[in-house]
C-alpha cells in the first residue's frame, strides 16, 4: 500500500486548552502537565480511570533523548503499517480518529500514521512524559502535518470515552505491560463498533534465535578460541533475556520492573482479544527472509552493546546462516520473530 502524502504541510496547533475534537474523546477533562516558553501546552494528562500500575524505566524519562535517538524509525514503522493493511485487507475510516497507545516520541506511530492518513486526529498516549514532550515540540514544527494532541496515560486506562475511536495503533507497547490483555480490553473498550487495533509486537520465534547464541556459545568453548568479552556477554544476556520473557514468572517481584516482559504466542493473543471483545485476529508476520536470523542476530547486538563494529567472528556466522538455511521461508513465517496483530471490533 503506497503512502499517501498530504497535499501542502501545516504546523499543528498547541494552545492552552485542548482541541475541541480531543476534549470530546475523554471523559474527565484533560489538565495540563508540562507547557512550552510561550506557554502552550505540550502534554496534556488524562483521568487514569480503571488501570492497572504501570511503571516506566529512566530509558523512557532521564534518557528519553537519547532512547528516541536509537529506536526511532518512521520510515521502517509506516512501512509495517502499510504492510498489515495490505496483507489483511481492513478498511480504515475517512477522517479517523486514532487512538495511539505507548506512543513514545511519536516517531514509530504518530508520524507513520499522519503520513498513511493525513486527515487522521490522533491522541499520542503514554507513561513518559519526557517522551510525549519530545512528540510534542515535533508537531509545533512547522514541517508538521500531523494532526495530533499529546496526552500522559496508562495504556490500561479507561480515560477515553468508549466507542470513540475508529483505530487503536501500538507500536511495540503490549509486551511491556504486566497484564497485555487489560491493554486489549481498554483498546476494544475505545474503538467503535466495528473499528480496528493494529499492534507490532515480538513474537516466541525469538526462541530460534537463542539456540543460535547457545550454540555459538558452546562452539566458542569447544575451539578454545573466546568470543570478543563484550560479544559474549551481550549473547549471554540475550539468551537469558529471551528465556525469562518466553515464559514469564508474572508472580516474581522482578516481573514488574522489566522493560520488555513478554514473547507472544499467537494463542495468547487470539484468547486475550475474544475475552476483550474482538472478533478477528489476524497475524501478519514482518520478515521471513533467506537472511533473517544472521540479519536479526547482528541487529540485536548492534542494541545491546550500542557497538556497529561487533561482528561475530566467520564461523558464528556460518551457524547463523545455518540456521536460516535450515528454515523454509513459510516456517520463518509461522514461528515469526516480529509481527503485526490485526484486531476487529464486533459490530
Amino acid at each position: 500500500m503506497a503512502a499517501t502524502q498530504p497535499p501542502a504541510t501545516r504546523p499543528a496547533v498547541v494552545d492552552s486548552q485542548p482541541p475541541a475534537w480531543a476534549r470530546d474523546l475523554f471523559i474527565e477533562p484533560l489538565t495540563a502537565h508540562a507547557t512550552a516558553p510561550d506557554g502552550g501546552v505540550l502534554v496534556w494528562a488524562a483521568a487514569l480511570g480503571k488501570s492497572a500500575p504501570s511503571r516506566i524505566s529512566a530509558q523512557f524519562a532521564a534518557n528519553a533523548e537519547d532512547y528516541d535517538g536509537r529506536y526511532a524509525d518512521a520510515e521502517h514503522f509506516q512501512f509495517l503499517f502499510e504492510q498489515a493493511l495490505e496483507a489483511t485487507g481492513i478498511a480504515i475510516a475517512s477522517s479517523p480518529s486514532i487512538l495511539d497507545l505507548g506512543s513514545g516520541s511519536g516517531a514509530n506511530s504518530i508520524i507513520p500514521w499522519a503520513r498513511i492518513t493525513p486527515d487522521a486526529r490522533q491522541v499520542a498516549t503514554d507513561l513518559s512524559a519526557e517522551l510525549l514532550a519530545i512528540l510534542a515540540r515535533r508537531l509545533r514544527q512547522p514541517d508538521s502535518t500531523a494532526t495530533a494532541v499529546c496526552v500522559l496515560m496508562d495504556a490500561t486506562a479507561y480515560a477515553p470515552r468508549a466507542e470513540a475511536f475508529d483505530l487503536v495503533t501500538g507500536s511495540a507497547i503490549l509486551h511491556h505491560l504486566v497484564r497485555p490483555a487489560d491493554g486489549l480490553a481498554a483498546a476494544a473498550r475505545a474503538l467503535k463498533p466495528g473499528g480496528h487495533a493494529i499492534f507490532l509486537e515480538p513474537f516466541m520465534g525469538y526462541a530460534l534465535l537463542r539456540l543460535a547464541f547457545e550454540r555459538i556459545l558452546v562452539e566458542a568453548d569447544l575451539r578454545a578460541s573466546p568470543l570478543d568479552p563484550v560479544l559474549a556477554r551481550a549473547l549471554t544476556a540475550l539468551n537469558a533475556d529471551i528465556a525469562v520473557r518466553s515464559a514469564p514468572d508474572i508472580t516474581s517481584p522482578a516481573f514488574a520492573d522489566l522493560d520488555d516482559k513478554w514473547l507472544f504466542s499467537r494463542a495468547r493473543i487470539e484468547k486475550a482479544a475474544r475475552n476483550a471483545g474482538f472478533t478477528d485476529a489476524a497475524f501478519v508476520p514482518h520478515n521471513d527472509h533467506p537472511s533473517l536470523y544472521r540479519d536479526t542476530a547482528l541487529v540485536q547486538i548492534r542494541l545491546a552493546t550500542g557497538r556497529d563494529d561487533l561482528v561475530p567472528p566467520p564461523w558464528a556466522m556460518d551457524i547463523l546462516d545455518g540456521f536460516d538455511a535450515a528454515m523454509p521461508l513459510q516456517a520463518k513465517r509461522e514461528l515469526m520473530l516480529e509481527g503485526s496483530i490485526v484486531l476487529t471490533k464486533a459490530r
